[in-house]
């Protein structure tokens, strides 16, 4: 899932890691969803758009036919009327403060990503950074088979609860620059990174933005509430990132310790073969078809009544085995318009040591708002 970079492409990490910060990891996510269909805003971006000039409401329509991009609002966020510039405009308050949430789109690369970086670090009052520094804050987030997402996460290094934050993401798309950005006081804006972070990967582009609404009808008319699951005796609970619901350690003697994570997105992410073949990148696997993901899918249902499609992604020749001593067992569970992913990734004898482990948790996995049968 790469895409063509029009800003520096030596600065992408492919990783779901940590969103690093100024010297300081983001909290873990804790997912929050809503039982409200908030409004789907659907926008049109003009194709290989490549004027200097910033748009104006006195520009002239392209006369090639347009491309959509749409994404769904959270519904905790409120709606402020657009601006010229800002296309997505929304306001978030709690006891700290507000936090705005826009999203604005200008031609081309409007300078570059470090540019664009210390502009939003000086509207906070935050010191600049420089290449190296903004190297280590970059990480690339996958939206779908085409598409990423650079997300950057600016905050001081001796944060405090009303210091200023901005956390951002930045999506090049048909020779436009895509800019997702909420700004706030720390506290403020670290409560709604989970939210954020979904916002991002539930943009849809193209003919897929057309059915969003559809889509959030679907991924909001159910609520959720709180995912639980037993862990595995022996599993160390990480601090994770900003993207991930849960994160987990699994050390081993004479082993490097395995990761496991638990994520969940709106849609389907790509589908299931982009999704596996992605994970197959990872570890330096070739791609597989269709058909031989479809002869690798295991199926498994649990006591909740959840089903889960599970993938041992592994080499299976000596050519792959000169490539990777890694293995990732994968499980995909779709629900109320969401995918959620159970990964576990790690050298190949760790890995398939706890395959009872990572089925074991599997099957205890329910959410608190329906029961549980265990």
């Amino acid at each position: 899932m790469v895409f063509e970079s029009l800003i520096w492409p030596t600065i992408y990490m492919k990783s779901y890691s940590c969103l690093i910060s100024i010297g300081v990891l983001s909290a873990s996510l804790i997912l929050s969803s809503g039982c409200s269909k908030p409004e789907v805003k659907v926008y049109d971006v003009a194709k290989g758009s490549s004027a200097a000039t910033l748009p104006t409401a006195q520009t002239a329509p392209s006369s090639q036919q347009p491309d959509p991009i749409s994404w769904t609002p959270a519904p905790q966020w409120k709606e402020l009327p657009p601006t010229q510039f800002r296309k997505g405009n929304y306001l978030f308050t709690d006891d700290a403060g507000s936090a705005e949430i826009t999203v604005t789109s200008f031609p081309g690369e409007t300078g570059g990503l470090l540019a664009n970086a210390n502009r939003w670090l000086r509207q906070a009052g935050l010191p600049e950074i420089d290449q190296e520094q903004l190297e280590a804050l970059a990480v690339e987030v996958d939206l779908n088979e085409e598409m990423s997402a650079v997300v950057l996460d600016l905050k001081a290094a001796d944060k405090s609860e009303s210091s200023s934050r901005v956390y951002a993401a930045v999506i090049p798309y048909r020779g436009q620059s895509w800019f997702l950005k909420m700004s706030g006081p720390f506290s403020t804006v670290q409560s709604q990174i989970p939210s954020f972070s979904s916002f991002v990967r539930g943009l849809r582009f193209g003919d897929d933005a057309t059915s969003s609404a559809d889509l959030a009808g679907s991924a909001h008319g159910e609520h959720l509430g709180d995912l639980a699951f037993t862990a595995p005796s022996g599993w160390v609970e990480t601090e994770g990132n900003s993207i991930r619901i849960a994160s987990y350690s699994i050390p081993q003697e004479g082993y490097p310790p395995a990761d496991f994570a638990i994520t969940s997105f709106p849609g389907d992410t790509g589908g299931l073969v982009a999704n596996v073949n992605r994970w197959r990148r990872q570890i330096g696997l070739s791609p597989w078809d269709a058909a031989q993901v479809t002869a690798a899918v295991q199926s498994l249902e649990n006591e909740a009544g959840l089903e889960f499609k599970v993938f041992e992604l592994k080499p299976s020749n000596d050519s792959e085995r000169s490539v990777t001593d890694e293995w990732i067992r994968v499980a995909i569970m779709e629900k109320a318009g969401k995918s959620w992913f159970f990964k576990l990734k790690g050298d190949a004898m760790l890995v398939d040591l706890q395959r009872d482990e990572f089925i074991s948790l599997l099957e205890s996995v329910h959410f608190s708002h329906e029961g549980h049968n265990h």
